[in-house]
């Protein structure tokens, strides 16, 4: 048992009174951080039946306090709201942390990851598929086939960048996927051939990575739903309780098992966080049945990539409202395929007749539409299509969602803000990539503090597996400092304050999917979702920030991590 938890009534308070509910919870004497719209600050907390029935002054808030109260004297200490992650990816994230994929962040060279790469195949029975993730490098060049032929002929190797977005493979896995130099390569994707027409080894963007992916062994369901309880655990251990998966993949062979390990572990109330889900839908054809799958109100097709859902939402509607997001597309790439108007490597990934039909869709289904738009060309054609899709069919407060939106045009943020869209980013990314990625330029880059101004809602994520680091503290730290690993300052002028950060990473993430009236700050009548640290935001200096550790965190009033001896 923590030293804050006490069990029963506290020393020198009233008991509670018959005209008063008696509460099942009680934070009393803490400095507790509300993030309602007056950012108010109170010493106490009463919870009852998971959500909050009553804040304010200690005295006040122990009048709640009966002989079954749960009282947790915080003795000073700082409470917030849970903190949202706007964007993650918690199966490939549980995957990687579970160590079955060989995890390639923070190694900078190429013989570096030649040398892990060799490792696991030493250990790695023949014949059975070896993955890594985690290449930072933003070359399309950094290896081929040719070095990975050299660590291992006995094994199907995939190698994936840390974006997810290109990979290499080896020779035995390219024969695997019947990928010759006959391949053609798929829509919005490069097969890369070399001067005599093979392959090269490169698989740039999804639909390409997908043709050696399907030749994988399918993951067990328990297996699946041991990789997102993984990830959802380590989150709740730095005070997130709310978690946005932005990708969750059903289109493929053997994905459907994630979703179903989603459902599971909702129904059996096994997942310590919340969870909200926007599956990918990889083109035009496959939007359109999942539409038709989902929600014209007939059964789904037997082989249908969202059949559990669609039985979920038939059968079950609040859990369904509860986990459903929306639906998730992506424009453009990363590094030297990001769509920037000034690069003419750029690889979208759908004609724009397609990414409109598909926007649209979407939007006449009254679905929130979150699309992976990192370069500024992305976004303007993203903001083109809902425009269009507007004319199509009028909405209000449809809070489309751009996801990254790195360094758009300073002329988009007006567009942005007309169109009612949330932009879901990550300042983590300058601290650990700001050294090496291009960002555009270091004023432009996640101009925060623009978009703020301009009154553009704005979420925050980690973007796990993608980026190496998943701790919210690394956001607030940089959206505040905005400091590169090699002591680059990016533009002062787009910093915000940590009250405005902490905000952004509650109520702005809780915005981002419609559920701040439910979550996001400690006011009555929402979910008792909290979280109480080892020092205060609010006062420890900027770089302290990143160190802030979660004591204790809380979803609907119960605990879900509780660090020792805190």
């Amino acid at each position: 048992m923590s030293a804050l938890a006490t069990a029963g009534v506290l020393t020198g308070f009233p008991t509670v009174q018959a005209s008063t509910p008696t509460a099942e919870l009680i934070l009393i004497n803490g400095n507790i951080i509300t993030v309602d719209a007056r950012d108010s600050i109170v010493e106490g907390v009463a919870v009852r039946g998971g959500k909050i029935i009553d804040v304010g002054a200690a005295e006040k808030i122990s009048k709640y306090i009966g002989t079954q109260t749960k009282v947790i004297d915080l003795k000073g200490k700082t409470a917030t709201p849970g903190l949202i992650d706007s964007h993650a990816h918690l199966p490939p994230f549980g995957v990687r942390e579970s160590g079955a994929w060989v995890k390639l962040h923070g190694m900078e060279t190429k013989e570096e990851i030649l040398e892990a790469l060799a490792q696991r195949a030493r250990s790695t029975p023949e014949g059975k598929f070896i993955n890594a993730w985690g290449v930072e490098s933003t070359s399309l060049s950094f290896m081929d086939k040719g070095d990975l032929d050299k660590i291992t002929s006995h094994h199907p190797l995939l190698v994936v960048h840390t974006t997810g977005q290109w990979g290499f493979a080896n020779t035995r896995a390219l024969n695997a996927a019947g990928i010759d130099k006959n391949t053609i390569s798929p829509p919005g994707s490069i097969v890369q051939k070399g001067n005599d027409g093979e392959p090269t080894g490169l698989l740039v963007h999804y639909p390409a990575l997908y043709l050696v992916r399907k030749q994988m062994p399918v993951m067990s369901d328990d297996d699946a739903r041991a990789c997102i309880r993984r990830a959802a655990e380590l989150y709740v251990q730095e005070g997130v309780t709310t978690i946005h998966d932005n990708f969750l993949v059903v289109a493929e062979i053997g994905a459907t098992q994630f979703a179903n390990a989603y459902i599971n572990l909702a129904q059996t109330k096994t997942l310590p966080t919340r969870i909200k889900l926007w599956p990918y839908l990889p083109n035009l054809k496959v939007a359109t049945l999942v539409m038709n799958d989902l929600f014209s109100g007939n059964d789904p097709m037997t082989d249908s990539p969202v059949r559990e859902l669609s039985v979920l939402r038939k059968h079950l509607p609040e859990l369904f409202a509860e986990m459903w997001g929306g639906l998730k597309i992506a424009i453009d790439g990363s590094g030297e395929t990001t769509l920037w108007y000034n690069n003419r490597r750029g690889l979208p990934l759908h004609s724009t007749k397609d990414l409109k039909a598909m926007v649209t869709l979407f939007h006449r289904a009254d679905q929130q539409v979150s699309v992976h738009a990192v370069g500024d060309e992305a976004v303007d054609l993203f903001l083109d299509s809902v425009e269009a899709a507007q004319k199509d069919h009028r909405r209000n407060d449809a809070r489309h969602r751009i996801e990254h939106a790195i360094s758009p045009q300073r002329g988009s943020l007006e567009r942005m803000k007309r169109s009612g869209v949330v932009v879901s980013t990550h300042p983590q990314f300058i601290y650990s990539w700001g050294d090496k990625w291009r960002m555009k330029n270091k004023e432009g880059a996640i101009p925060l503090n623009s978009y703020l101004k301009k009154g553009i809602p704005v979420a925050f994520g980690a973007d796990p597996p993608a980026f190496p680091l998943y701790q919210p503290q690394i956001a607030l730290w940089q959206a505040v400092k905005r400091t590169t690993k090699a002591g680059l300052r990016f533009d002062s002028a787009e910093s915000i304050t940590i009250r405005e950060a902490l905000r952004t990473q509650t109520m702005g993430s809780a915005f981002a999917a419609f559920q701040e009236k439910k979550i996001g700050s400690i006011e009555t009548g929402k979910f008792a979702d909290m979280v109480v640290w080892d020092r205060d935001y609010y006062t420890v200096s900027k770089d302290e920030i990143k160190d802030v550790k979660a004591v204790m965190t809380f979803v609907g009033g119960k605990i879900v991590h509780e660090k020792k001896g805190g």
